[in-house]
């Protein structure tokens, strides 16, 4: 099995602050990759609370962590979950915050459930925990036009989601999509070619739209600054402008409320020389922002 490669793994440790006795929320576990560095700096004194919808990947990042003899606890919840299960462990407040909203390479290459364009094979699922219901081909079968349109140019940018939305209808009277090929092989022949694939916005789109990422994200911020200890970071990576939309004015609403200094005035991006390591750490973009006060 081939482990997630964390993005910009020295910038966030460095952005956390750490401290050994401390308290820090991993909200995307994944497969353990920046969980094991911060458990490594917390030196057996401190706690890791990881989070993580998808139960597979949860089980990945124990076997990864237990090898390091710390102290962690690892939740199969979403994020917007972290208040709840605070309340449930008595802890008040935490010392830091890490968000890596990009996808695991377990859950692209491995995770058999359609997230990629590249394994034809697979069910167009696209589901994060699968105690879900909805899966992508449910939306593609069932959906209306109108319906699709607005998911491929709300969630995914698409310019031609009104071309892809009608092709989709005519094709399933003839056959549902259930594989991962079918859909992008219909991709392929009616989209123009370009920089990324062409089925690349409307599996963002999908995938957004089953696992209800948006809103799960905007549910999150708003309701963890109160436990955060004063001095605590909340750091945030994002991959396309949807999700970094949310976070840039989560910073700038919480500074102008005095809740939040923004630390990265500008964007923090990956290195050249990471990119060339690791290519999907080419869209990521990070914000840091550090609890102002005690309440």
């Amino acid at each position: 099995m081939t482990l997630h490669i964390p993005v910009m793994l020295e910038e966030v440790i460095d952005y956390l602050n750490i401290i050994p006795e401390g308290i820090y929320i991993d909200a995307t576990v994944g497969t353990g990759g920046h969980s094991k560095e911060i458990l490594k700096r917390l030196e057996g004194r401190g706690l890791l609370i990881g989070f993580d919808r998808d139960s597979e990947s949860i089980e990945i990042a124990e076997n990864v962590l237990k090898k390091l003899g710390s102290k962690f606890i690892l939740i199969n919840k979403a994020f917007n979950e972290i208040p709840n299960v605070l309340g449930m462990l008595n802890i008040r407040k935490v010392d830091g915050i890490l968000y890596d909203l990009g996808m695991s390479s377990f859950q692209l290459e491995e995770s058999k459930r359609g997230f990629s364009f590249k394994n034809l094979d697979e069910p167009l699922d696209m589901r994060f925990s699968i105690d879900e219901k909805l899966k992508a081909s449910d939306i593609l079968n069932s959906y209306s036009q109108r319906a699709l349109e607005r998911i491929f140019f709300e969630y995914g940018e698409e310019p031609f989601s009104k071309k892809v939305a009608k092709l989709i209808v005519e094709e399933r009277k003839k056959k549902p999509f259930s594989k991962v090929g079918d859909l992008v092989s219909l991709i392929e022949k009616n989209i123009p070619r370009r920089k990324i694939h062409p089925a690349t916005r409307i599996f963002q789109a999908l995938r957004i739209v089953v696992n209800n990422e948006l809103e799960i994200l905007e549910d999150s911020l708003k309701s963890i600054i109160p436990f955060l200890k004063e001095g605590a970071r909340i750091v945030i990576l994002t991959y396309h402008s949807l999700e970094d939309r949310i976070v840039k004015n989560f910073f700038k609403n919480s500074e102008k409320d005095g809740k939040i200094k923004i630390i990265t005035k500008k964007i923090l991006k990956p290195s050249k020389e990471e990119v060339e390591r690791n290519p999907r750490a080419r869209s990521a973009k990070m914000r840091v922002g550090e609890k102002v006060g005690s309440s």
